[in-house]
């Protein structure tokens, strides 16, 4: 079923909500309202929407290289500890959002309409500092207990939109109704203070925190050609009064020069040829004979992109060749969807273990890797390699997917529904991952070890459901 954008909306709006900046430390007050394993367990079941939905980008050198950026700017808050969630929704509207439990929402649009990487910096330090001081929890701290209770039972309420989308569009508008306008009249003092820290959380960073103000400079050209704002003006409300703010606070940080490096550009690049609107040849060739571009290399890397999904593998080739001096793993990756277009396969299987050498821990390439193996079917081959990244991506889905089809092929019927339900259980879907291990437990078997392994796991998972569902009658 199609992801119900009215889900992320109606959390965008209670993501957004403001409070004066004087106001004391509410932390443990708020907690009392939405205690911390409430909170994991609205993040958990919000989870499991976004890596089940096809409206979220599901691309490794993408998801990493937002993850990467986003844990960069939270080692530099006030929580370094805590646990932040990163993801890429398809929208080509220029917006971002944050929810309950860390987890931060980026529209591809946000990436398309940035020129650099200190820019995508601040946007992220931005939300990130809306998380870091509970605007949500001080939101609800402040209202009575029954407008409490509206406002977490929509939150669950919404995650019916997969079986009964009817049922649930209807308590988001009766819920909203009762407490969304109440919230509105607060957003000014909120933004201020999110951007007060958030250019603060930049600066730490080492980013140029006038990043800030380029951005909305940006947004705000871009909607004056247009009849509405884009999306973030709306739901981050610009005002003359909020950019002298945010112009004053720059004073206090020294001028930094920050030399971008073309990896923002190439991620940019790929978001626009394969996940956005903005995929046409042609607009790409005109930008690059107008010379009407952000980055060159960039630009010719969406180009490439653009030619190989309409199977052009020659022209893509060309740009290859000159993309070659950047010794960026995105081209190197670029080699690869090439020679496995020419269906070189053994050849694009001794380049990506030439690259795991030089890169060992980027996934695209152990993915790629694996899912070539299997190709040829070398499943024990697969096994190996996976087994190994494993122990350090512990909670990567996808590694648990790949090792299942490798036991299947080879025969291994308790380890295959083992690692499927492992691939379900770090997709946030408890109940599938019971089912699998369910099935491996019934599986006839002389192998003691495994019979055992798969028993254990399962009471866990049982366990872990017994308690969330405790939770939910809370």
């Amino acid at each position: 079923m199609k992801f119900s954008k009215k889900f992320f909306i109606t959390f965008l709006i209670f993501s957004h909500l403001s409070w004066a900046n004087n106001l004391p430390d509410l932390g443990e007050f708020s907690d009392q309202f939405i205690p911390p394993y409430q909170e994991k367990m609205i993040a958990r079941e919000i989870l499991y929407q976004v890596h089940s939905s096809p409206d979220v980008v599901q691309d490794e050198e993408i998801n990493d290289y937002l993850n990467y950026l986003g844990d960069k700017l939270v080692s530099h808050s006030d929580t370094p500890q805590r646990d932040f969630t990163f993801f890429v929704l398809k929208d080509d509207s220029i917006n971002a959002f944050a929810m309950l439990g860390g987890l931060i929402g980026v529209h591809t649009g946000l990436f398309i309409s940035a020129d650099n990487e200190s820019e995508i910096a601040s946007v992220l330090g931005h939300e990130i500092a809306h998380v870091t001081q509970k605007h949500l929890q001080r939101v609800i701290a402040k209202q009575d207990r029954d407008k409490y209770k509206s406002i977490f039972l929509l939150a669950l309420g919404l995650l019916a939109a997969r079986s009964n989308p009817q049922a649930a569009a209807g308590a988001m508008m009766a819920s909203q109704a009762m407490n969304v306008q109440n919230f509105l009249d607060y957003t000014r003092e909120h933004e201020q203070e999110a951007d007060r820290i958030g250019i603060d959380i930049l600066y730490k960073a080492g980013y140029n925190v006038g990043s800030a103000i380029d951005f909305f400079n940006t947004l705000q050209k871009g909607s004056r050609y247009s009849s509405s704002a884009p999306s973030y003006l709306r739901t981050h409300p610009i005002t003359s009064d909020r950019i002298s703010d945010i112009s004053d606070r720059l004073k206090d940080y020294p001028y930094r020069y920050v030399n971008n490096s073309n990896y923002f550009h190439f991620i940019r690049g790929k978001i626009r040829a394969l996940y956005s609107n903005d995929n046409n040849i042609k607009i790409f060739e005109k930008n690059i004979k107008n010379k009407t571009y952000v980055n060159l290399e960039g630009e010719q890397y969406a180009l490439a992109l653009a030619y190989l999904k309409n199977k052009n593998i020659n022209d893509a080739e060309k740009i290859y060749v000159d993309l070659q001096k950047e010794k960026n793993p995105l081209v190197d990756n670029l080699k690869i969807d090439i020679l496995l277009q020419k269906n070189k396969v053994e050849e694009a299987k001794q380049e990506l273990e030439k690259l795991l050498i030089k890169h060992p821990f980027y996934r695209a390439y152990v993915y790629r890797l694996a899912e070539v193996n299997l190709s040829l079917g070398n499943y024990a081959e697969v096994q190996e390699i996976i087994m190994q990244y494993i122990l350090k991506y512990r909670s990567d889905p996808n590694l648990y997917k790949l090792l299942a089809k490798a036991y299947k092929g080879l025969n291994k019927d308790i380890e295959y529904h083992e690692n499927m339900g492992e691939y379900f259980y770090y997709q946030y879907n408890l109940k599938d991952a019971i089912v699998q291990f369910g099935i491996a437990k019934n599986i006839r078997s002389n192998d003691f070890y495994a019979k055992s392994r798969v028993e254990s796991r399962l009471k866990q998972l049982q366990s872990e459901q017994i308690m969330l569902e405790e939770g939910r009658k809370k």
